[in-house]
């Protein structure tokens, strides 16, 4: 085995050309996937803390549904039109204890996810995403937000906390400023009518663990955000109307509005129509504002425990309890956001597929060239008595060695690569890479998992490169080699 490494290191070094043009394309395409993995790496570990740290926890229990929706409501909903509900958790209680049972909880928290645009008058509307919550447990559960003006929000209490960078975004673009202690009127949409409601702003907050591109969120009291949601009380109780008042649906317009004395069917009935209704109190049931309706659950694990193994064991202790809900990771909580990151970390590795392709066929085309330039050696050493296996050996050494030498070079200028990029700390200004990246700055980190993955593309460029070359190797004969100069 020496002898072959040392006759291929003298070829790679006789043929210095060649050698270059190969190397300097394995060492790019190794740089360019080691620092473009270690972004995407640094970038996924980035969005999993902001979102597991600031939003999600470490698992999102919600309602059964046949379509999709996260932390944030349906994926597919329009933003600022609730036109399909949010559907609520059932045997909320029942579900509770079951979450108040796990060996493994640290703390949990729930919440209600709405929209509603901010009167800006005389400006227009600004687009607002509100959370409802419980303070105490919520801010509990995330310590995460520092207040910079204003306090916190308390239970019980109607209110809202914005962030610094929305109220700057609504100072910069809507020409309005807020102030702490001044009233916000939200509006909001759905299929059950427009809701206003008037609440204080309390506080203005910013994250902790930086999340800029989130920083829309507003948290709201949960009831005001219920009431904006129309999340009230129904019934399909039946009504009982009497003879008097059932006399009212058949009147005209002139008898309803001309006299309290409608007629019909012959009789006469007088007519309170200050009280026409009757009693007010189902119609002041289907006013009041469901206190227990919750969209999510959130729950955080004690340090060292498998979210998998607890959302594994909630869902089937939800089933064995016929529970309508079910529990989530925190990616399936953040939703399509979340699945950004994912999707161009695919769409960059079929990049690299595609660049190592390319990689390997001009590799192939330069190895078989210097094949055929090497006709008279390989058939000379064929006459000596070299068999096929040996020359088979002889090439595998020499592209394994290239590959080798030029993936460690690309190994290390990426990681150089990745050193200056953190060093940088290069600001993110734009808000989709912001999400993508999970971060305001680009500050990728170096991993093991990152320099494995690069020599494992360097051996397969490789491993795919030598074959050809040596097929066409084998088939040169000594009787060739006599009759080639």
């Amino acid at each position: 085995m020496g002898t072959i490494v040392r006759i291929a290191l003298r070829n790679l070094t006789q043929h210095k050309v060649k050698t270059l043009i190969v190397g300097v394309l394995i060492t790019l395409g190794i740089t360019l996937t080691f620092i473009g993995n270690s972004l995407f790496e640094s970038a996924a570990r980035s969005v999993k803390k902001s979102f597991s740290e600031n939003f999600t926890g470490d698992v999102m229990i919600q309602a059964k549904s046949e379509k999709k929706f996260s932390l944030f409501g349906y994926d597919e909903v329009a933003f600022g039109r609730n036109e399909d509900p949010t559907p609520v958790i059932q045997k909320y209680d029942q579900v509770l204890a079951v979450v108040r049972a796990l060996p493994q909880l640290q703390s949990f928290t729930s919440q209600v996810a709405g929209y509603s645009f901010i009167n800006l008058d005389p400006n227009g509307q600004a687009f607002s995403l509100l959370f409802g919550i419980e303070p105490d447990s919520y801010f509990h559960t995330f310590a995460s937000i520092r207040i910079l003006e204003g306090r916190m929000l308390r239970n019980g209490e109607v209110g809202l906390l914005m962030s610094r960078k929305r109220v700057d975004q609504i100072a910069k673009g809507d020409k309005t400023v807020f102030h702490v202690g001044d009233q916000v009127l939200l509006n909001s949409f759905s299929n059950r009518g427009p809701k206003i409601r008037s609440v204080p702003l309390v506080g203005i907050y910013e994250y902790v663990v930086p999340t800029p591109a989130l920083e829309v969120v507003s948290f709201l009291d949960v009831q005001t955000m219920r009431a904006l949601n129309a999340m009230t009380v129904g019934t399909k109780d039946q009504v009982k109307v009497d003879a008097s008042t059932e006399g009212v649906f058949g009147a005209s317009d002139d008898e309803f509005f001309g006299t309290s004395t409608v007629t019909k069917g012959g009789a006469s009935a007088q007519v309170d129509l200050a009280n026409v209704l009757g009693d007010k109190s189902v119609r002041n049931a289907l006013q009041t504002i469901d206190a227990g309706s919750w969209h999510n659950v959130l729950v955080r694990l004690k340090a060292g425990s498998d979210p998998r193994a607890v959302i594994s064991s909630l869902n089937a202790q939800f089933t064995a309890q016929d529970l309508p809900v079910k529990a989530v990771d925190w990616k399936s909580a953040a939703g399509t956001t979340a699945r950004v990151t994912d999707a161009a970390q695919i769409i960059f590795n079929i990049m690299v597929v595609i660049l190592a392709i390319v990689a390997v066929i001009i590799i192939v085309n330069t190895l078989v060239i210097s094949v055929m330039e090497r006709t008279s050696e390989i058939g000379t050493m064929r006459a000596l008595g070299a068999q096929k296996p040996f020359v088979r050996r002889l090439f595998v050494a020499e592209t394994m060695l290239l590959a080798g030498f030029f993936g460690l070079v690309g190994i290390i200028l990426g990681s150089v690569g990745v050193l200056v990029l953190r060093a940088a700390n290069l600001p993110i200004e734009n808000d989709f890479l912001q999400i993508l990246f999970g971060s305001a700055r680009l500050a990728p980190e170096l991993s093991l998992g990152q320099v494995i993955l690069a020599a494992v593309y360097a051996l397969f460029i490789g491993m795919v490169s030598w074959i050809y070359p040596v097929s066409i190797a084998l088939k040169v004969s000594p009787l060739k080699a006599i009759s080639t100069e």
